[in-house]
């Protein structure tokens, strides 16, 4: 599999992290398709939501709310996070670019220490507040999208 759509509903805490073995995890209660190179995963009804999928993919859309999510050990193309309310994203050992998409919501991103990465805000009265350096020539993109949210990046 390169793609994977993940919709989580009503979890709290989700972790999204790299499986050993090429192997898809994830929790009892899921509807799961799969077609060709994709994947739909949907979630609803766990409290903390655990995915493992391989460590090295394409593209992983994920849908959560008002919710933590724990990222790690994973390398993407491209990673979007389409969220709703107020998230925290805490990376650890990530590679890629990561888009952020909300409509009126607040948006913490906590990267590891030595990630370099530049910011892009699109949308229509969106703010990235980031507290540390970025290099405008880093291939890692963390991008906001939507409409009237915030975005804080911080280690």
């Amino acid at each position: 599999m390169k793609d994977y759509d993940i919709k989580i509903k009503k979890a709290a805490e989700v972790t999204l992290y790299a499986t050993d073995n090429d192997t898809i995890v994830v929790p009892s209660k899921v509807k799961f398709d799969t077609d060709r190179d994709q994947a739909d995963i949907d979630i609803e009804g766990v409290e903390k939501a655990l995915v493992g999928i391989p460590p090295m993919t394409s593209n992983v859309e994920v849908f959560i709310e008002n919710a933590v999510m724990y990222l790690k050990g994973i390398s993407f193309e491209r990673l979007e996070i389409d969220a709703e309310g107020k998230i925290k994203i805490v990376a650890d050992r990530i590679d890629g670019n990561i888009d952020i998409n909300m409509l009126k919501g607040e948006a913490e991103l906590i990267v590891p220490e030595g990630f370099v990465f530049t910011t892009r805000c699109e949308g229509k009265n969106n703010e990235i507040r980031c507290e540390i350096p970025t290099d405008p020539s880093a291939k890692n993109t963390i991008e906001l999208n939507g409409k009237n949210s915030v975005l804080t990046i911080r280690n």
